[in-house]
C-alpha cells in the first residue's frame, strides 16, 4: 500500500516538474536563439551559466510550489497577491504586466522565428513569411487548435529527441572545438556580464514559471514540492547543459545565426535532420502561439464586457489587437526579441519577482507552517 502511495506521490512530483520543462523547453528554446543570446555569446563562459540560470529557477521554482501548498493559491494572480500583500493591487498588478508581456513576447518570437525557418527553407522574403506564419496560427485557432493542442506533449518529446540527436552529433562532430574554446579560454565579453545574463535569463524564466502554480495543488507535503524542484532541475538543467555545449562547438559563427540549431544541424551533413526538425520546430510555434495567445485571451476577455457585451466579438477584437501588436514586434527579429525583450523583462524580474520570492517567499512560508501548527 505504501509503495502504491510514494509511486503516486512520485507521479505527481514528475509531472509537475515535466510542466515546468514543458514550458521552458518549447519552441523558442529549440531553436538555440536563447542559448546564443544569455550563454554562448559569451564563449568559454557559457559552460557554467546555463548552471547559474537553472540553479536561481529551481528555487524559485521550490519556494512557489512551496508557498501555493500551504497557501492554497493555484493561479498565478492568486499566488502574486499573497505573496505581495498587503501591497498586492501595486505589487500583484505589476507582476502580471510582467507575465503577460512574456507570453506577447513568446507570440512574437513565434512569429519572428517560423518567419525565418519557411524564409530560409523556402526563399520567401521575411515580412511576407511572418504574415503566412499569423494567417496558419488564424486558421488554425478557428479550425485545429484542439487536434494540434492534444497531440503538443507528443510533438514535444519528439522535438526534444531531435534536440539531443542534433547535440550528441554534434559535439561528436565538433567536441574538439569546444575543448580548444575552454582550454584557450575564448571568452566574449567580460564575467560580470556573462554572470549577469545568466541570471537574466533564469529571472524571465521565472516568470514564467507563474503557468505552473495551477499544478501545485497536487502536492501535499514539503518533500513534494522539494522533489518536484529537484526533477526540474536535473530535466531542465541537462538540456541547457547539453544544448550550450553543442552550440559552443561552433563559435563564434553560431552568434550570428537567428536560428543556430537549424545552422548546426545544416553544417552535420545528415539529410533526414534538417527536414524533420524543420518540421517538428513549425509545428512547436504553432502550438506556442496558440497557447500563448489563449493564455492572454483568458485573462483580457472579462475586460470591457459592458462595451462589448458579445464575447465572440470581444475574443475576437482582442485576438486581433495581440496579433498586431506582436507583428510590429516580429519585425524586429527573433534574436533581437530574445536579447533585448526578454532581457528588459529579466531586469524588472529581478526586484519583482526573484527578490521578493526569496525574501518575502520564505518568510510567508514559515509564517503559514507555524499557523498550521
Amino acid at each position: 500500500m505504501n509503495n502504491n502511495k510514494n509511486n503516486g506521490r512520485m507521479a505527481i512530483c514528475f509531472g509537475l516538474a515535466s510542466a515546468w520543462f514543458g514550458t521552458h523547453c518549447g519552441s523558442g528554446f529549440a531553436t538555440g536563439a536563447q542559448a546564443v543570446s544569455f550563454w554562448t555569446s559569451y564563449g568559454a563562459y557559457a559552460i557554467f551559466l546555463p548552471i547559474i540560470s537553472v540553479a536561481l529557477m529551481a528555487g524559485v521554482a521550490y519556494i512557489q510550489w512551496e508557498f501555493c501548498r500551504l497557501n492554497k493559491t493555484y493561479d498565478y494572480r492568486a499566488y502574486s497577491n499573497a505573496l505581495f500583500a498587503p501591497y498586492d493591487k501595486v505589487l500583484g498588478t505589476i507582476y502580471e504586466i510582467l507575465f503577460i508581456a512574456i507570453m506577447v513576447m513568446g507570440v512574437s518570437a513565434v512569429f519572428a522565428g517560423a518567419g525565418e525557418l519557411i524564409s530560409t527553407s523556402l526563399g520567401i522574403p521575411y515580412v511576407p513569411s511572418v504574415i503566412l506564419v499569423i494567417a496558419l496560427v488564424v486558421l488554425l485557432n478557428m479550425f485545429g487548435s484542439g487536434v494540434l493542442l492534444r497531440a503538443a506533449s507528443v510533438l514535444s518529446v519528439i522535438l526534444i529527441a531531435v534536440i539531443l540527436i542534433v547535440c550528441v552529433l554534434g559535439l561528436v562532430q565538433q567536441g574538439g572545438q569546444l575543448v580548444s574554446i575552454v582550454s584557450n579560454w575564448e571568452t566574449g565579453g567580460s564575467l560580470g556580464g556573462a554572470i549577469l545574463s545568466g541570471i537574466l535569463y533564469g529571472s524571465f524564466q521565472c516568470i514564467i514559471l507563474g503557468a505552473t502554480t495551477n499544478l501545485s495543488q497536487e502536492l501535499e507535503t514539503k518533500s513534494d514540492s522539494k522533489i518536484s524542484a529537484v526533477i526540474g532541475l536535473l530535466m531542465n538543467g541537462v538540456m541547457m547543459i547539453v544544448l550550450t555545449y553543442m552550440l559552443l562547438c561552433y563559435y563564434p559563427e553560431v552568434n550570428s545565426e537567428s536560428l543556430p540549431v537549424f545552422a548546426a544541424i545544416s553544417k552535420l551533413g545528415i539529410p533526414f535532420l534538417q527536414p524533420a526538425y524543420s518540421i517538428m520546430i513549425f509545428l512547436a510555434f504553432m502550438t506556442t502561439a496558440i497557447t500563448c495567445i489563449g493564455a492572454i485571451l483568458k485573462r483580457l476577455e472579462c475586460f470591457g464586457e459592458k462595451q462589448l457585451p458579445n464575447i465572440t466579438v470581444r475574443r475576437a477584437v482582442y485576438s486581433l489587437v495581440i496579433i498586431l501588436v506582436c507583428f510590429g514586434i516580429a519585425q524586429f527579429g527573433l534574436l533581437t526579441i530574445i536579447k533585448k525583450g526578454y532581457s528588459a523583462v529579466g531586469y524588472l524580474g529581478i526586484p519583482f519577482v526573484v527578490i521578493p520570492t526569496f525574501v518575502v517567499g520564505i518568510r510567508k512560508i514559515s509564517a503559514a507552517k507555524k499557523e498550521q501548527q
